[in-house]
């Protein structure tokens, strides 16, 4: 019942958005959490324009940004770095989305990253680590 609830609302939105784009289908909020005991640096831009600049992240530290969704085309991508590693992955596409929406297109959707020495894990809630959180990318 639920997948058929989503996608009737991605339908909905779709059309809405067709309708009258360029307009914001609902908000995320993205949250990125060092939990390395070392500084990261990571540098998030969007698709087609907004760079969010570089940052330095010591331990347990965060950095979030809010921005609007346009189904199918919101697309944000991280590049990591840590001593050697350098990693680029996508901090916000599809999946993210599918797996952070919460289908109440009435508040802010919370999504959260948690950058660890193995790799890049999500959660949908901010729940203490390993409470939840999927291993998506290693480094």
């Amino acid at each position: 019942m639920n997948v058929i609830i989503r996608y009737l609302f991605i339908l909905t939105m779709l059309s809405f958005s067709i309708a009258s784009s360029p307009n914001d289908l609902c908000f995320f909020r993205v949250y990125i959490t060092n939990g390395i005991e070392d500084n990261i640096a990571v540098h998030v831009s969007k698709r087609g324009g907004e760079d969010l600049g570089n940052h330095t992240l010591a331990f347990n530290q965060e950095f979030d940004w809010k921005f609007g969704v346009v189904l199918f085309r919101t697309y944000y991508s991280g590049e990591f770095w840590w001593r050697s590693k350098h990693v680029t992955i996508s901090v916000f596409n599809r999946f993210v989305f599918d797996t952070c929406f919460d289908l109440n297109i009435f508040a802010v959707q919370r999504c959260y990253w948690m950058v660890k020495p193995e790799g890049f894990y999500i959660n949908v809630r901010n729940h203490t680590f390993a409470d939840g959180w999927s291993l998506v990318h290693r480094w």
